[in-house]
C-alpha cells in the first residue's frame, strides 16, 4: 500500500471516528446498554476505538498518528500506573499549553471550534484570516492551527473556504504550502 492510501485510508477512517464520537456525544440520553448494541453492528470496530476520553473531549491517540501529544496518551502509560499516568498528563498539558504568538494569546493546538453551523464555520475563518494577517512570513497550516486552533483537517477546510473566497493565497505544495492573506 502507498503512502498516500495509508495516509488517506487513515484520515477516512478517524474523520468517522470523530462523526461516530460527535453522535454519542450528541445523544447523551443514550445509555451503555445502546451504545453495547451498536458494537454487535457494523460500527463495532469503530466503537472499539473510542474511548472515554473521546467522549469527554480528551485528546486520544488515533491509528497513524505519530504526533508526541498522542503517543503519551498510548498503551505505555496504561501499563505503567497511576504514577506514569499523572505524569503524562502533566506532560501533554504542558505540550499544549497556550504560548503567546506576536499578535496576542495561541490557542492550544488541537484547541475545539465549532464548524458544525454556518456562524462557527464563518467565526472560525475569520480567526483563521486574523491568524495570517498577524503572521510576519507566509504560514503553514499547522502554524495557523496553533493560533486559531482546531484540528488539521478543520483547518485545511477553513483555508480552502478562504482561498475559493479570494481571502487567501497560497504557493507550493504538501508540507511546503505556505498561506498568505489576499
Amino acid at each position: 500500500m502507498s503512502r498516500f492510501e495509508t495516509t488517506f485510508r487513515n484520515a477516512v477512517a478517524n474523520a468517522e471516528r470523530d462523526v461516530l464520537v460527535e453522535q454519542i456525544r450528541a445523544n447523551s440520553q443514550m445509555s451503555l446498554q445502546d451504545l453495547g448494541k451498536l458494537a454487535t453492528g457494523q460500527l463495532g470496530n469503530l466503537l472499539n476505538q473510542i474511548t472515554v476520553a473521546d467522549l469527554i473531549g480528551e485528546r486520544a491517540p488515533r491509528s497513524g498518528d505519530t504526533s508526541p501529544a498522542r503517543k503519551s496518551s498510548g498503551e505505555g502509560r496504561r501499563a505503567a500506573g497511576p504514577a506514569a499516568e499523572a505524569s503524562s498528563r502533566k506532560a501533554a498539558k504542558a505540550e499544549v499549553a497556550p504560548r503567546k504568538a506576536e499578535g496576542g494569546a495561541r490557542k492550544p493546538a488541537g484547541a475545539e471550534v465549532d464548524t458544525r453551523t454556518a456562524e462557527g464555520r464563518a467565526a472560525y475563518d475569520e480567526a483563521v484570516l486574523a491568524a495570517l494577517k498577524g503572521m510576519t512570513k507566509p504560514a503553514s497550516a499547522s502554524d495557523l492551527t496553533g493560533v486559531a486552533g482546531g484540528s488539521p483537517l478543520q483547518i485545511r477546510t477553513a483555508l480552502a473556504r478562504l482561498i475559493e473566497t479570494g481571502g487567501v493565497h497560497w504557493s507550493g505544495r504538501a508540507r511546503g504550502t505556505r498561506y498568505t492573506p489576499a
